[in-house]
């Protein structure tokens, strides 16, 4: 009799194993198929944990410049007389400091940025339009800007994908001066060196160049700092204007900038 009364509770006891490792079996099935897609983004997290702090970043920028100087009716016409219409090369650099970071958004905080460009022709003779052989004139424009940056990283640091946009807006300002033979220009006895001050605006795109060799990029972290190199397009607006006022000597441009930046 206790025989007989025993086989129900073991055949029940036997169906409750078998769908306890059934239920095991699929739960391990389905957790394989997903985790192939979550690999990438788990190191990435992980690798991104483990970073150092990021607080700052440096750009290296290179790009054509073209000033408006014949933009103000004032000019008449004279950068382009002098210089030609063709575009100059633009080089600069520009520190970022972020200290806040915005949850799902990215990192934001001032730039102070610093470039170069220079534009050189034979001069003219005086009073005639024949350019003399033996002196050369030239413009040296050095546009500067504190801007407030904001780069959106969340993307990249939850998901993997390499791409972080990001614009600045601030003021900028223009140093310049005009040098004709081994001294500086003058127009009516002023010497032609000045500062024009105005806006900045910029937006771009850079590419997170990690993914490369990620070993490489974790040693690199941890001998230097170096959370990420990039390579990045910006379009960039210097609206250095004055701020519409005149005389004033219009030395911005419109241009698209490319380089390579560092996080660290």
């Amino acid at each position: 009799m206790n025989r007989h009364l025993r086989h129900p509770a073991a055949a029940c006891l036997a169906g409750s194993a078998a769908l306890l490792i059934a239920s095991v079996a699929g739960a391990q099935s389905t957790r394989s198929t997903s985790d192939w897609r979550q690999s990438d983004r788990s190191s990435i997290q992980q690798e991104e944990r483990y970073a150092s702090p990021q607080s700052f970043a440096f750009e290296l920028r290179f790009g054509p410049y073209s000033p408006e100087v014949d933009e103000d009716p004032a000019s008449g016409g004279s950068f382009e007389e002098t210089f030609g219409d063709g575009q100059r090369f633009y080089f600069g650099m520009e520190f970022d400091w972020l200290p806040l970071r915005i949850p799902f958004v990215g990192t934001v905080g001032p730039g102070l940025g610093l470039g170069i460009t220079s534009a050189s022709a034979n001069a003219f003779e005086a009073g005639s339009d024949v350019r003399a052989e033996a002196e050369e004139t030239s413009l040296t424009i050095m546009p500067l800007h504190l801007s407030a940056v904001v780069r959106i990283d969340e993307l990249m640091r939850r998901t993997g994908i390499p791409i972080v946009p990001y614009a600045k807006a601030g003021v900028g300002m223009g140093l310049w001066y005009s040098v004709s033979g081994p001294r500086l220009a003058r127009q009516d006895g002023v010497r032609a060196q000045g500062i024009t001050w105005g806006t900045h605006l910029a937006a771009g795109g850079m590419l997170a160049l990690n993914w490369l060799d990620r070993r490489a990029s974790s040693q690199l972290d941890e001998s230097t700092g170096i959370n990420h190199t990039y390579l990045f397009g910006e379009w960039m607006y210097a609206n250095l204007d004055g701020f519409g006022s005149r005389p004033q000597m219009h030395v911005g441009t419109s241009t698209w900038i490319a380089g390579l930046a560092l996080d660290m």
